[in-house]
C-alpha cells in the first residue's frame, strides 16, 4: 500500500552557512534557505503573494532535490545518530504516514503557535529548533498526543540535532509503485478504453512544458513518475472510503495537469451510470484540508449525446488573471482574479475560496443554456483542487438531464501551444 511518509534529516551547521564538501558531495543550500526565509517574511506582509508562494515552493524544492542526493543513513539513538555524521552520512528517520494528520490537528486546535513555530515547513535552521521544538512539545502535550510514537520520535531527532549541532530538513517521502502494463496500480484489470484514456493522459504529461517557476529537474520521467504516485494514490485511498476508512490525499507539490488528469480518470462512476460519490480528503503540506473531493460519481456520456454541447462555441478562459501575460491573447476571461485567490492564508482556505466562488459561477450558469469552457490552466494546486471539485458537484447536479456543461483543460506545451487534456462532461 502506498502511504505519505515525512523524512526528517540533519545536516550540520556549518553546511547550513557557507558552499563547502560533505565526504565526496558539494553542498551548497545557503542561497535557497536565506532565499526562502525572506520570502517568508514577506509572506507574511501579505505582499504579491501569488509570486512570491511560486519562488518559495521553488526554492524548497531545490533544496530538498540537494538533499536527496546526499548519502543518508537510517538512525534510532544518539550513537547511530553521531556515527553517520562521522561517516559522512545524513542521519534521518521517517515518521508514521498519520504524522500529517496530527499536524492538521494541531493547526486546527493551535493556529497561532503553529504559525510561530513554522509548522509545516520544510527547513529548519539551528537557531530556530530549540524555539521550535519547545513549543512543539507544548502542543503535543496539550492536544494529548505526546506519548504517541512518531511525535516523541519527532521530538527525539529534533533534540538530538539540537545536541549535535545539526538543522534539519523535512522531506515527504517518495513512493513505491507498479507500473505493468495493462493493469492499474491497484490490481484491477484496466479495459482497453481506460487504457487508452491513461495512455492520452500519459502523453499530456510528458509534453507538459515547464513555466518559469517551476523546477528545471522537473524531468520527462520524473512526471511519469508522479502521475502514476498520484494515481495510485487516489486508487487506494477510493478503496480506503469504499469500506469507511479515511482515504487521503495530499496534493501539494504536484504538477496542476496531473492533477487535473489523475482526478479526471476517477470522477466518472465504473458502471457508467450515475453513482452516490466516494469522497476522498484533501490534505495540503501546511497542515490544512479541503473539502472532501467526490469521485466515481459521474456517468459517461455517450459520443452522440455530447454532440450538442460539442457544436457549442466555447468560452475561453484562463483559470488565474495575470499569471501568465502571453496568454492573455487566446482568452475571453479570466475564471478567478489573482488578487482574490492569492490572499495570505492556509492552502485548505484558498481552496475552499475557489471552490465558493466556482460553485456560484456554475449555478449561475444553468441559466444561460449550454456552457462548454476551454480553461487554458495554471499552477496553484487549491485553485486547480476547488474548481473541479465545483465542477463534479455541479456535473452531478445536471447528471439525470441532457448535458448542458463541458470543461475542457488546455495546458500549455512546447513551441508556445497548448494542448488539450480530456474533457469533464
Amino acid at each position: 500500500m502506498i502511504t505519505t511518509k515525512v523524512s526528517l534529516y540533519a545536516l550540520p551547521s556549518y553546511l547550513w552557512e557557507k558552499s563547502t564538501r560533505w565526504g565526496n558531495a558539494h553542498i551548497d543550500i545557503g542561497p535557497f534557505v536565506e532565499d526562502a526565509l525572506n520570502i517568508e517574511k514577506r509572506i507574511g506582509k501579505g505582499v504579491n503573494q501569488e509570486n512570491e508562494r511560486a519562488r518559495y515552493t521553488l526554492c524548497c524544492n531545490r533544496l530538498e532535490a540537494m538533499i536527496k542526493t546526499l548519502s543518508s543513513q537510517s538512525v534510532y539513538d544518539l550513537e547511530s545518530f553521531r556515527s553517520a555524521l562521522q561517516n559522512f552520512q545524513i542521519p534521518f528517520v521517517s515518521l508514521s504516514y498519520d504524522y500529517l494528520d496530527k499536524i492538521h490537528q494541531m493547526y486546527q486546535r493551535s493556529p497561532v503557535e503553529c504559525s510561530i513555530m513554522r509548522l509545516g515547513t520544510s527547513f529548519f535552521p539551528i537557531e530556530t529548533i530549540e524555539p521550535h521544538i519547545n513549543l512543539f512539545s507544548t502542543c503535543v502535550k496539550e492536544l494529548g498526543i505526546y506519548h504517541q510514537e512518531d511525535i516523541k520520535q519527532r521530538i527525539s531527532f529534533y533534540e538530538t540535532a539540537l545536541d549535535l549541532q545539526c538543522g534539519v530538513i523535512e522531506i515527504q517521502d517518495p513512493f513505491s509503485f507498479s507500473d505493468d502494463d495493462g493493469v492499474d496500480l491497484s490490481g484491477k484489470i484496466l479495459l482497453q478504453e481506460d487504457k487508452e484514456i491513461k495512455a492520452y493522459q500519459m502523453s499530456l504529461v510528458e509534453e507538459y512544458d515547464l513555466y518559469k517557476e517551476e523546477p528545471v529537474e522537473f524531468s520527462i520521467p520524473m512526471r511519469r513518475k508522479a502521475y502514476d504516485i498520484l494515481y495510485e494514490q487516489v486508487s487506494n485511498a477510493v478503496a480506503q472510503a469504499k469500506v469507511g476508512e479515511n482515504g487521503a490525499v495530499n496534493f501539494s507539490n504536484q504538477p496542476h495537469n496531473i492533477i487535473t488528469e489523475v482526478l479526471n480518470a476517477f470522477v466518472y462512476s465504473e458502471s457508467g451510470q450515475v453513482e452516490n460519490p466516494v469522497y476522498i480528503r484533501v490534505n495540503y503540506t501546511d497542515g490544512s484540508q479541503g473539502k472532501p473531493f467526490p469521485l466515481r460519481c459521474l456517468p459517461k456520456r455517450s459520443n452522440d449525446a455530447l454532440k450538442i454541447i460539442q457544436q457549442t462555441t466555447p468560452l475561453k478562459a484562463a483559470l488565474l488573471s495575470m499569471r501568465h501575460l502571453s496568454m492573455d491573447r487566446d482568452v475571453d476571461m479570466a475564471w478567478f482574479r489573482n488578487r482574490e485567490v492569492s490572499k495570505a492564508r492556509a492552502f485548505g482556505e484558498t481552496d475552499h475560496f475557489c471552490y465558493e466562488y466556482s460553485k456560484k459561477l456554475f449555478e449561475q450558469s444553468r441559466e444561460e443554456g449550454i456552457l462548454r469552457l476551454f480553461l487554458y490552466q495554471t499552477g496553484l494546486q487549491p485553485a486547480v483542487i476547488g474548481f473541479y471539485r465545483a465542477l463534479t458537484e455541479e456535473l452531478l447536479y445536471r447528471a439525470n438531464n441532457p448535458p448542458s456543461l463541458e470543461v475542457t483543460p488546455h495546458f500549455y506545451v512546447k513551441q508556445s501551444d497548448y494542448r488539450q487534456g480530456c474533457s469533464w462532461n
